[in-house]
């Protein structure tokens, strides 16, 4: 299986291909071709500007029809990660991740990036990369206990703390202000 890797598009279109289907192309002006990378070198500043499209405006055109977008929050929250039956005891952030952010493909597009296909190279043509692939890496021991950023209890700190300023919170006979 060849690996996949991606690349900035320099198409003026994004690929949005896996998050929906086009009604009609839109509009790029007479100029540009879809399928003409050197699009932007053969137009001034304010057709280039027309002609480029990026994610966020390509998925605001009402000629794309995005049929696997999530409603609401019930619907965002099913395409979790989350799998109720099977994970137990597992991080409140964990609940709401998606399956983007542990690096899986979906239907959504995260960058203006296009696949390309990485041709597998034997180890006659490059002996470092292959030497790379099968050694392991020292990470070094692991601590005992890890802790979750979401469970950590942080102190609110000020400037009268008894630390900094001492006999602040007592009185000059030593005993407590009352609140």
């Amino acid at each position: 299986m060849a690996e996949v890797t991606y690349i900035r598009n320099p198409y003026p279109l994004p690929e949005v291909t896996r998050e929906g289907v086009w009604k009609r192309r839109p509009v790029l002006g007479n100029k540009v071709s879809p399928t003409d990378k050197d699009w932007s070198t053969k137009l001034k500043p304010h057709e280039r500007l027309f002609a480029h499209h990026t994610l966020n405006s390509i998925r605001k055109d009402n000629r794309l029809m995005r049929s696997q977008v999530p409603n609401d929050s019930l619907d965002l929250a099913l395409t979790t990660v989350y799998i109720h039956s099977k994970d137990t005891l597992v991080p409140k952030v964990y609940v709401t991740m998606q399956p983007e952010s542990l690096g899986k493909r979906t239907w959504r597009v995260l960058k203006n990036e296009i696949e390309v296909d990485k041709a597998p190279i034997s180890e006659e043509e490059d002996p470092l990369a292959a030497f790379l692939e099968r050694a392991e890496c020292y990470r070094g021991p692991l601590p005992e206990r890890r802790v979750h950023p979401s469970s950590v209890k942080l102190n609110i700190t000020g400037p009268h703390a008894v630390e900094s300023n001492p006999g602040y919170s007592r009185k000059i006979d030593g005993t407590f202000y009352g609140i």
